[in-house]
């Protein structure tokens, strides 16, 4: 798994690594898994739109592992890409961004 894993900075994670996270997000009854979820905050994520900071659905990994020892697939989560950038980036663990309806919106803080 270490091998599929170790690229992840600068070209992505392997296509089964994706597969797999994807995998891990919230099933919302009415929609077809295999295209749309949601991240754990509650944000619509779209599988086609993975790393499309484009789309208000698309969304990146997130290893919750990074600052310690790398915990491999256990530490990944799937995260709509603003979520993301919040938690890379402020370190925080509250979403920004979360579902209203179909629609992805932002929450104030």
């Amino acid at each position: 798994m270490s091998e599929l894993l170790s690229s992840h900075a600068t070209e992505g994670y392997d296509h089964e690594v994706v597969r797999r996270v994807w995998t891990l997000a919230q099933v919302i009854p009415g929609n077809d898994p295999e295209v749309w979820r949601k991240d754990e905050f509650g944000a619509w994520i779209h599988r086609a739109d993975y790393r499309n900071r484009h789309s208000d659905y698309g969304w990146e990994i997130a290893d919750y592992g990074y600052s310690r020892r790398s915990m491999g697939l256990a530490s990944l989560r799937p995260m709509q890409w603003q979520n993301y950038l919040d938690f890379m980036v402020a370190a925080r663990n509250q979403a920004v961004i979360t579902a209203d309806g179909l629609r992805n919106t932002r929450r104030l803080l």
